[in-house]
């Protein structure tokens, strides 16, 4: 898939702005804007300051751009401008210009701390996870009780692997005393999920109790960000789930581990033991939380991609990888479905390109550091009311037809596809309910079932 084809998703939004260019270089711009002022002289910077920012507060965009394109291009220097640009910029998707503007606030404020906050942003969105985590450090060294700050370096320590880091900011969190109950669940649950994945189940048991405490407390509510809402509730009632299914006792201490990585679906068989070719393994999940197929397959460099890179260097202890990725592509309220209906696109041909474009980089990707593959199919979608709408019966058919063109493209490659599918499913293509441990992730108990029962070999 193009690098166009469906990055507009998880962005805000805003009126697009098509009436001037973006400044790739300070003093190289040049734009017609008029500008309708009571004085016969150009307006004075404070006044073009001034309407600039009255214009963004109304949520008038365009014409707040203006102004600020204007002021940037009369030679004026403010760090506020060129900070408040950016994040116009930002939100169109113009990501390289918008980390243009930040530095250059940074230029003239050094000390300007939502400057270095919303470079990290911007950096991670990037794919540059090392300067994203400096940057969004600088912001805390700058304005130490910076809650929002605090919240984004803990998904960029997560999404760079650097667990011990990641659990200390976070107890770090729960301690602080400024900081709002909203952000303690946060960091709490991230606590949960670090403990897991370091297979510190005692822990995790700790923590998964001092989470639900806090949703029980209202402390859910105290969440702005309606996605962040979200996926505290999913993360939180999944572990929850998850988490008595879990053989924990380790019977096979000498065994050697398989890195699974994928997004949250990799921790369903988290530290579970398997026999592969007559050797226990244990697994070893590794989390890129909110991945998809559709991420990996896209041109452009982002955190996905670079934090699957970061990772393996600290997972290349094994000749075979697990692969989980292309359950949030399926989805009826976002991916391959809602992309496919806005574009007026076909989604056999949507399906079809994503996942060539996911595997072609996977295996350039994976195939140096492992002889064996194995890529995990996308479970049959659950039914979540009595009667299905009609996105419900097109994501049905979706989600039938994702999997068997992944099974095609996977066995063409020379690697190994275990099809969930086939396990899950029912004569209408909807979920059996037999083998998960919620609407949406697989049980552990059915892993040995999948290698016995529903392994695909080229």
């Amino acid at each position: 898939m193009n690098s166009s084809s469906q990055k507009g998703e998880g962005k805000k939004k805003v009126n697009e702005i098509k009436t001037f260019p973006v400044p790739f270089a300070f003093g190289e711009i040049k734009t017609n804007i008029t500008i309708n002022t009571n004085s016969p002289s150009t307006p004075s910077k404070e006044q073009i300051i001034k309407q600039a920012m009255q214009f963004h507060l109304k949520g008038n965009i365009p014409e707040a751009a203006k102004y600020y394109q204007l002021f940037i291009n009369q030679g004026f220097n403010d760090h506020r401008v060129f900070s408040n640009y950016g994040i116009i910029l930002k939100n169109l998707g113009k990501l390289q210009d918008a980390e243009v503007l930040y530095r250059k606030a940074i230029e003239i404020k050094p000390d300007f701390a939502d400057a270095h906050y919303n470079l990290g942003n911007i950096l991670r969105d990037l794919g540059n996870l090392q300067e994203a985590e400096l940057s969004t450090r600088k912001a805390i060294e700058i304005k130490p009780d910076f809650a929002d700050a605090h919240y984004n370096l803990g998904n960029i320590l997560r999404d760079l692997g650097k667990l011990e880091e990641l659990l200390h900011l976070s107890e770090s969190t729960l301690e602080s005393k400024s900081i709002n109950q909203g952000y303690k669940l946060l960091a709490s649950l991230r606590i949960t999920i670090s403990n897991l994945l370091q297979k510190d189940f005692s822990k995790t048991q700790l923590s998964i109790k001092k989470t639900n405490d806090l949703i029980t407390q209202g402390a859910i509510n105290t969440i702005k960000d309606e996605k962040n809402k979200k996926q505290a509730l999913t993360f939180s009632r999944f572990i929850t789930s998850l988490y008595p299914l879990l053989e924990k006792e380790n019977k096979h201490p000498e065994s050697k581990e398989i890195p699974h990585f994928g997004e949250s679906h990799c921790l369903s068989f988290a530290h579970q033991n398997l026999s592969i070719s007559s050797q226990v393994k244990t697994i070893q999940p590794v989390l890129i939380t909110g991945g998809k197929a559709w991420h990996f397959a896209n041109n452009k460099n982002n955190k996905w991609k670079d934090s699957l890179t970061k990772q393996m260097k600290n997972h290349n202890y094994s000749e075979e990888v697990f692969i989980s990725f292309g359950e949030i592509d399926c989805r009826k309220d976002e991916g391959i479905l809602t992309y496919s209906i806005k574009k007026n696109k076909d989604i056999s041909e949507v399906c079809e390109t994503t996942i060539k474009g996911y595997l072609d980089y996977m295996e350039e990707k994976l195939t140096p550091n492992y002889s064996n593959k194995y890529y995990f199919g996308i479970p049959a979608p659950s039914r979540r009311k009595e009667s299905l709408d009609e996105l419900d019966i097109k994501r049905i058919e979706m989600v039938k037809l994702y999997n068997s063109i992944l099974k095609i493209e996977v066995l063409s490659r020379g690697s190994c596809f275990l099809d969930v599918y086939a396990l899950t499913s029912n004569k209408d293509g909807e979920n059996n309910n037999l083998h998960m441990c919620d609407r949406t992730h697989l049980s552990p108990k059915c892993l040995s079932i999948l290698f016995e029962n529903y392994l695909h070999k080229s």
